[in-house]
């Protein structure tokens, strides 16, 4: 056989191929410590939080608007500065989000379970230290810039993270062609597969669900990260209890 680039047969190059195919196997989804804010990708303020409506009995506003917490993380940085496991808003601006009413009610909507029965939304936006549409201004108000929604009706449960097409293709499975990103942190992984299982979700929202894998946007889910062997290669993918998509202008 002729010899290719001095000393490799076409055989050891593509087993070196394949070996550059295989996914790394990494299981730690350690979440940032409260205060950690160098573990946020984002620039301030601008980051992932489930959004669930206010269930409680009083007037508005100090009751009635929603409950809002930042994703992966224990704490959240309310609209005065102040840390709490959930923080409070009377009123959600849309002016940047550039949705249709008819989207904002799809989202409101899906929000409207508590947070401790699972997150049917997702925003991205930030926190305002005012508001001048009522009588509270200093209750602020949260600035919405994307809004998503849970495709299917399961709880959710484990790691938020965003995953996407990298756009790599391999000679045999498994290959690392999907990267996730963890929402609101700085960690990155290359993926060889989703169990989508757990979803309980139809194949025709799977369908839709893979679509938007190799949009910008990505597609939003969570769950945790496995290993498993394939053609005697170890490899890590991401088991999906919800996945959410975003509602586009």
């Amino acid at each position: 056989m002729r010899l290719l680039s001095g000393s490799l047969t076409l055989s050891s190059v593509l087993a070196l191929a394949l070996a550059g195919c295989a996914s790394s196997v990494p299981t730690d989804e350690s979440l940032a410590a409260p205060g950690d804010e160098d573990a946020v990708v984002e620039s301030r303020g601008y980051t992932y939080f489930a959004i669930a409506s206010d269930q409680r009995k009083c007037a508005f506003p100090v009751c009635g608007g929603w409950f809002l917490e930042q994703l992966n993380r224990s704490t959240t940085t309310c609209h005065n500065g102040t840390l709490a496991a959930q923080c409070y808003t009377p009123v959600l601006d849309w002016s940047n989000a550039n949705l249709s009413v008819d989207q904002q009610v799809t989202m409101l909507n899906a929000c409207a379970q508590p947070l401790s029965e699972g997150v049917y939304a997702i925003v991205r936006g930030q926190f305002a230290r005012h508001n001048t549409t009522t009588p509270r201004p200093d209750l602020g108000r949260f600035v919405i810039t994307e809004a998503w929604v849970a495709e299917a009706d399961m709880p959710s449960s484990g790691t938020f993270v965003r995953l996407h097409d990298n756009g790599l293709r391999c000679f045999a499975p498994p290959c690392p062609s999907l990267t996730e990103t963890t929402l609101n942190l700085s960690t990155s992984v290359d993926i060889s597969g989703i169990d989508w299982t757990p979803s309980a979700m139809t194949d025709a929202q799977i369908e839709e669900c893979t679509g938007d894998l190799i949009t910008p946007d990505g597609l939003l889910v969570a769950g945790a990260r496995y290993t498993f062997t394939e053609n005697g290669t170890p490899a890590t993918g991401r088991t999906v209890t919800v996945a959410y998509q975003r509602l586009l202008p």
